[in-house]
């Protein structure tokens, strides 16, 4: 017996690696469905059956269906679920009615949506969570979503976390509602949207008769850590970007976007941002814009090497709190909430009138900016300001951006000229 035991133990070992390596190969496996129209499409998206690492592909065709579509899957950091059209073909997503959202995420965590067509319906795609749990690690990538009933993408329920989310290289348009591309927290900080990315998307045409608001990138109060970039905007009816406050939380960075012919601002940013090597042209209001807003008093602002051009009204505009803060660092009630740095831009107005206009204090920087027309609000000796160096501009490259599928470059690139 003693003499046959090392044999045995062995042998248990032997089976024991076995389960590890079934089990191991077994957790790592994942499938790929390919499905058609006229295949059980909704049932296999709205079963929550996927699991981490599995991919669906849609080919071509019109996916319809008047039931609410709400897919629940959850994959993985490492092994994410992909749901995707296929290489070359038009996958098309269409709510026959604009009774419900064309597509819900619900609880869904590292989901990606890529190469599809999503339209109809009242908002294109709500993304909620469940059980109280942070949405994190959703991908939307190369969507094309338009003409839709209300907002094209929202982040907004009440009481929900966000982070870690991409949103990148979608083309968004004619949307309806209150019309937002991106509705991105809550108001009052009611939903947190944080540390994630909207970046390379093309968004346009966002106010036809049916769009009350019509922002292109909204970040609400209390929002934070966010970047959104290399974007290209236009014909908006409120402003391309609007962020709001962080709460003390990391500034959010508004940087490298293309921004023109909004009815409203270019850029509006109450609070805690960094707007950096923007273009902005033909805003109806303000090409960047300041104010208090919501919760957040103006201040913490970097605004640094932006060029704004052909504003209907100030190429910057700064207003000075209106309330009080308690900050270390304010010199009086309604001063800034924080330093205010306005560094390198070229802010070019109507010839005669207005250029810069903001509210003077101790924590307001402007220096080497360069520019034409009057500067309003501030002493004299701080008034820096030179004649611009340029008559053109060079745009970034964007490359990744599906706008360069759409639009004349070297026609977008003459609008940012003097």
């Amino acid at each position: 017996m003693n003499a046959s035991w090392p044999r045995c133990k062995s042998c248990l070992a032997w089976v024991a690696i076995g389960w590890l390596l079934f089990g191991a190969a077994s957790s790592l496996s994942a499938e790929m469905h390919q499905v058609g129209p006229e295949d059980d499409w909704f049932e296999l998206l709205s079963s929550g059956d996927l699991q981490p690492g599995d991919e669906v592909v849609l080919r071509g065709g019109i996916y319809s269906d008047a039931r609410r579509l709400v897919i629940s899957c959850r994959g993985t950091a490492e092994r994410p679920i992909v749901i995707r059209g296929a290489a070359g073909e038009r996958a098309i997503l269409r709510r026959p009615d604009a009774r419900q959202n064309t597509l819900n995420l619900e609880g869904a965590q590292y989901l990606q949506l890529r190469s599809l067509e999503i339209t109809g319906g009242a908002a294109g795609i709500r993304i909620r969570p469940l059980h109280d749990e942070p949405v994190r690690g959703i991908v939307l990538e190369q969507l094309h979503l338009h003409h839709l009933g209300g907002v094209a993408v929202t982040c907004n329920d009440s009481g929900a976390v966000y982070e870690q989310m991409e949103f990148r290289r979608n083309h968004i348009h004619h949307t309806g509602g209150h019309g937002e591309a991106f509705y991105l927290g809550g108001n009052h900080a009611s939903a947190i949207f944080k540390n994630s990315q909207v970046v390379n998307n093309y968004i346009h045409d966002l106010r036809g008769p049916e769009v009350s608001q019509g922002d292109g990138v909204e970040l609400k109060h209390g929002s934070y850590g966010n970047r959104v970039a290399e974007n290209v905007i236009h014909d908006t009816n409120y402003p391309g970007v609007i962020v709001y406050g962080t709460v003390g939380m990391p500034p959010n960075t508004i940087e490298e976007n293309i921004i023109w012919n909004s009815t409203d601002h270019g850029i509006q940013a109450a609070a805690d941002a960094v707007i950096r090597n923007n273009f902005i042209a033909s805003s109806g209001s303000v090409g960047i814009y300041s104010r208090d807003h919501q919760e957040a008093v103006t201040g913490n602002l970097i605004i640094r090497d932006n060029v704004v051009l052909g504003s209907r009204s100030e190429a910057l505009r700064i207003q000075r709190p209106t309330r009080a803060t308690d900050s270390p660092n304010a010199s009086s009630g309604g001063d800034y909430s924080g330093p205010v740095e306005i560094v390198g831009n070229t802010l070019v107005g109507k010839e005669g009138a207005v250029t810069v206009r903001a509210g003077d204090s101790r924590q307001l920087k402007f220096s080497n900016n360069f520019g034409v027309g009057q500067i309003d609000g501030l002493r004299p000796a701080d008034q820096d300001w030179r004649s611009p160096r340029n008559r053109t501009f060079e745009l970034p490259k964007l490359e990744g951006n599906p706008a360069w599928e759409h639009l004349n470059r070297a026609a977008v690139e003459a609008r940012f000229s003097l």
